[in-house]
């Protein structure tokens, strides 16, 4: 162990106890569990809190104790990626007369890893199998559970707060940028070249898309403005609401960082299927009663990593007191007694067009949570570019979309259509459809897709999947991991059952430096 710890200063009976205890943990926090074990006056109560504290840190994360170390670097990682994939496949191969024995007992030896296997819904026994004895494969689940593991910890000992580290914990930010890093060395590294010999750096291509923040932000914000303006038209009623986790899904106190008494183990994933549960039961019960809207939804960290939800929602003027009604009650089902909650688990704002835009009640959120730029500082007062850069590491840790677009029409047709620029024999409709998506006018285009409130099966435009074929071949493109896996991808949009293909190339790498992705 190389933490700088001085372990000699210990009685001698206690020496291979602590270290056995600290050994799984990161240097950081090896040191900070020592320095609070010293501090304890008695020998009795140093070696029952290490106890306890470990036991209840090991409750938490994936892997068993003894299997743990989360000191373990991207070498090592990659290492024990290649021993779990051969171990499966010597699995795999010692069961070969019943697949499904041999998937029992790789299903059961990921476990063991604190890696999930594929869901038995999603993917036959040859593709679950298939992937448990890809290196590849292994490497991305245990880089995926290494840093949660690692953030569940520095979250739980409270290290993650606005004192010690706002958002997120220093090792999750920093594991982000390195691999943000890397993805972009990988991109810039890599040509892909189509079969009208075009040739392109991925990072070029991905600077195109979505995936390139300035334009995931103006996208954003053009469909708001969008929606604002439709919403202004037909007349209904704007609003600004945020739902909060109750107080026991907090660490710790916003001003202070002390620790929060009323917590009660949960991590900031736990505060999002929370979220997501409670949106669902209020999502049904409008439905039910026939209460109709449209907006936009943001998560986004509290000083904690605590998930808390922002929406910009447009109804119907005769429908909103009952839609605001049905959400505060269901967010307040949950300990409405507690201090605070009155205040602060649920808030809205009707928003009165002649002193504001709705909009603008957005744009902050969406801005903190992409890049900080245009803001002059964050919620608690941080730069908010550094604040963005921890929100995306936040994000990316556990797994939590940031943004959603409730209720409107397809963007993934708006996208596609943006690719054609014009559309020429199609009807008048198609044409200025996409006329509308290639100008950037949400509000025309939804209107002409159908409206607001039009279901997506009745959108004039449909997403339209095809078959992956090999241009070269003829031959339909199957999964690397089972042959009866046939590849689907999205190749354009139809209208009216017609297929109109948008993406016409077929992309092949054809030259890679190497670089750790």
């Amino acid at each position: 162990m190389h933490t700088g710890i001085n372990f000699s200063i210990l009685d001698w009976d206690d020496r291979e106890f602590v270290k056995g205890r600290l050994r799984p943990f990161p240097d950081q926090i090896q040191r900070y569990l020592f320095n609070r074990y010293q501090s304890l006056s008695s020998k009795r109560e140093r070696n029952t809190f290490l106890r306890e504290t470990t036991d209840a840190l090991a409750s938490k994360i994936s892997i068993p104790l003894h299997k743990l170390s989360l000191n373990v670097s991207e070498d090592g990682l990659r290492a024990d990626a290649k021993n779990y994939a051969k171990a499966c496949l010597s699995l795999r191969r010692f069961h070969l007369g019943s697949s499904n024995d041999a998937l029992i007992q790789l299903e059961q030896f990921a476990a063991l890893q604190g890696v999930k296997s594929p869901c038995r819904d999603s993917y036959s026994i040859e593709g679950i199998t298939g992937r448990l004895c890809d290196d590849k494969w292994w490497l991305r689940k245990l880089r995926k559970a290494h840093i949660r593991n690692v953030e569940v910890v520095y979250h739980y000992l409270n290290q993650v707060n606005r004192v010690k580290g706002i958002y997120c914990s220093h090792p999750t930010l920093k594991a982000r940028l390195n691999q943000k890093y890397f993805q972009k060395e990988y991109l810039a590294n890599t040509i892909a070249t189509n079969q009208a010999g075009q040739s392109f750096s991925l990072l070029e291509l991905s600077q195109k898309g979505v995936s390139d923040p300035k334009i995931r932000k103006a996208e954003l914000m053009v469909r708001a403005r969008g929606f604002e303006d439709l919403a202004k038209e037909l007349g209904h009623v704007a609003t600004f609401i945020t739902i909060t986790c109750p107080s026991k899904y907090h660490r710790s106190y916003s001003k202070s960082g002390m620790e929060n008494p009323n917590w009660e183990g949960y991590t900031p994933w736990d505060g999002q299927q929370y979220l997501t549960q409670l949106w669902i039961l209020i999502r049904s019960k409008l439905h039910r009663e026939g209460v109709r809207f449209y907006g936009f939804r943001v998560a986004e960290p509290q000083h904690d990593g605590t998930p808390h939800w922002h929406m910009l929602f447009f109804v119907e003027p005769e429908h909103y007191l009952r839609m605001i009604e049905v959400m505060r009650n269901y967010a307040m089902r949950e300990d409405s007694q507690e201090k605070g909650a009155v205040q602060h688990r649920f808030t809205e704002v009707k928003i009165d067009g002649s002193k504001g835009s709705a909009t603008g009640y957005i744009a902050k959120y969406i801005a903190k949570n992409i890049d900080g730029e245009d803001l002059e500082s964050g919620v608690y007062g941080e730069d908010p570019k550094c604040a963005a850069a921890r929100v995306d590491a936040w994000a990316a840790c556990w797994g939590i979309r940031q943004f959603q677009q409730l209720g409107g029409c397809s963007v993934t047709v708006w996208r596609e259509l943006r690719r054609l620029k014009s559309l020429l024999g199609e009807g008048e409709l198609a044409e200025k459809i996409t006329t509308a998506a290639d100008k950037s006018d949400w509000k025309t285009f939804t209107q002409l897709m159908g409206g607001v409130f039009c279901k997506r099966k009745e959108q004039a435009f449909q997403p339209h999947y095809e078959l992956s074929v090999d241009t070269d071949t003829g031959v339909v493109k199957t999964s690397q991991y089972c042959a009866e896996e046939l590849v689907r991808a999205l190749k354009g949009v139809a209208i009216a059952g017609k297929a109109i293909i948008t993406r016409l190339h077929e992309w092949r790498i054809a030259f890679q430096v190497p670089c750790a992705p």
